[in-house]
């Protein structure tokens, strides 16, 4: 059985069809339009979106901006609420300091009437005690200069006081010198306008200053007041130097 051949494509079988300068030339500019709106597009939506995120950012930054403000005004607040309690602590503090000190100034007048009132009522009672005279109060203290004191006696009188009582008063230094025990006679040791005479009734103070040599080391101060009118008494005190 016979088959028939089928026809082969061939190089005559290629139509040619011509083109035209102007259809190329349109294709071109269509493809350039094409273009030219895809980077326009591209162009616009990157800007869109750009000032999206913009436009976030600026609301954070505003956010941020209006709580700084507030959290500066907080702090303007603050410093000033611990300034005022500062100062009013301060007041406080000051107002407790003068209390102390009213108090303590108080105190001491009052240890100070206290004392009065003892030694008035020593003086003014008659028969309270069978000695003539006593010592009320013989205390030393450093004077201006380096071995200068100054010392202060108060001598009452005891017992029936309706008459004056006289006398004198003298001292002894007791201590060292030289690692040797001496004793210095005070009345070569005092200053100007010392005290050393007494007359009273009811008391006296007697007061002066006494000059220790250099080197001699006083360990005490002895003090003697002998009344001779119109009782006879004597009172002998040491103080520690």
């Amino acid at each position: 059985m016979a088959t028939g051949s089928r026809p082969r494509a061939g190089v005559d079988d290629v139509i040619l069809v011509p083109v035209s300068p102007s259809h190329r030339r349109r294709t071109r500019v269509l493809l350039t339009v094409t273009a030219l709106v895809a980077v326009i597009v591209a162009f616009l939506a990157g800007s869109w979106l750009g000032q999206g995120g913009a436009l976030d950012s600026n609301m954070k930054n505003s956010e941020l901006r209006a709580e700084l403000r507030d959290a500066r005004q907080e702090l303007r607040t603050v410093r000033h609420d611990l300034a005022r309690y500062r100062a009013e602590v301060e007041v406080a503090d000051q107002a407790r300091e003068q209390l102390r000190q009213e108090i303590r100034g108080l105190r001491d007048q009052s240890a100070e009437l206290e004392e009065a009132v003892a030694f008035y009522k020593n003086v003014m009672s008659p028969g309270a005690s069978d000695a003539p005279m006593q010592v009320e109060k013989f205390e030393v203290s450093p004077e201006n200069g380096e071995r200068r004191f100054r010392y202060r006696l108060i001598l009452v009188q005891s017992g029936d006081n309706r008459g004056y009582l006289s006398g004198t008063v003298s001292f002894a230094l007791k201590g060292s010198r030289d690692g040797e025990p001496v004793t210095l006679d005070g009345g070569e040791l005092l200053g100007e306008n010392s005290d050393l005479r007494f007359r009273f009734r009811y008391f006296q103070e007697l007061s002066g200053t006494l000059t220790v040599p250099e080197g001699t080391r006083i360990d005490a101060l002895e003090m003697t007041a002998t009344a001779t009118a119109p009782r006879r008494a004597e009172v002998v005190q040491s103080l520690p130097w």
